[in-house]
């Protein structure tokens, strides 16, 4: 099933079913993938370690997770949500880096009884919204996903306090370095030798990391940081065009525009104007 369905950067695909990819076969995932076990059991390997998921039991997965079914009940079934790179850049806006960090290594969640009551509304919600919308389906299911997520990572907190700095290896705890740089200093640098220097690392080995554990390279996480933080302004102030781009350290605000629409395919008053209903006097 998850094979079958082709997801784009921009889509987001969500369903229930009880088809289950051949066992022994690599699943091809999108940049997000949230999945959920309404009924049955299966046994499934994620990064070469094993899971047995029943009755509630969620795995969260991304697109370089090594992934497969060894096998499955003839009852089980699942809920799944596949997100492509950009809902999911706007998911992660606003989540906290430790949570990344904990489900890349352990990306199975077993809730308690009232959290599965509750998540089975959260998924009814889910699929009515999915079928029924058209004009603001994806932000709708964007908020969604989000109140999931930090909804788990207000749950998972203690574990992020608990776990040892060693678990992981130098050059994942660079990378993740790096990611919570961008978080705080992508309004003031866009370029990555700022990074490497403040890492003490050269830029080529800095996309050496990214690219394997990021699958992405240092230029492209911080414009997509920094198009998030665009796009955060045009939805909670009224700034004009100037005073974004002076806030975001652009050089000028017609630059700051033509890199907008490069990474998002709109002008910044037809990203306002069709999501938000209001005008900015650019």
């Amino acid at each position: 099933m998850l094979n079958v369905f082709p997801v784009s950067e921009k889509e987001i695909r969500a369903g229930e079913s009880d088809k289950v990819v051949p066992t022994g076969q690599l699943l091809s995932l999108p940049y997000l993938s949230l999945l959920i076990c309404l009924s049955g059991k299966a046994v499934v390997q994620v990064n070469f370690k094993k899971y047995v998921c029943r009755q509630g039991d969620i795995l969260v997965l991304s697109e370089d997770s090594i992934t497969l079914f060894l096998r499955a009940s003839d009852d089980f079934r699942m809920f799944y949500c596949l997100v492509g790179k950009v809902p999911a850049s706007e998911i992660a806006y606003k989540l906290p880096n430790e949570l990344f960090r904990h489900l890349w290594k352990s990306p199975h969640f077993v809730p308690d009884e009232t959290e599965w009551r509750l998540l089975t509304a959260w998924k009814e919600q889910f699929l009515y919204i999915d079928k029924r919308c058209e004009t603001y389906r994806c932000t709708l299911l964007c908020n969604l996903l989000q109140a999931f997520f930090l909804y788990l990572s207000e749950r998972l907190q203690p574990l992020f306090e608990e776990e040892p700095g060693e678990r992981y290896s130098r050059k994942e705890l660079l990378c993740w370095k790096f990611w919570d740089l961008i978080g705080k200093h992508c309004r003031e640098h866009r370029d990555v030798a700022f990074y490497a220097r403040t890492l003490c690392i050269t830029p080529f080995y800095l996309s050496q990391l990214t690219q394997r554990f990021l699958n992405e390279s240092p230029k492209g996480l911080i414009e997509r940081q920094v198009v998030l933080e665009i796009k955060s302004l045009l939805q909670s102030t009224d700034f004009p065009v100037k005073q974004i781009a002076d806030t975001l350290h652009f050089d000028d605000s017609s630059y700051m525009c033509r890199f907008f629409k490069r990474h998002t395919g709109f002008s910044l008053t037809a990203y306002r104007g069709k999501f938000f209903k209001r005008k900015v006097n650019s």
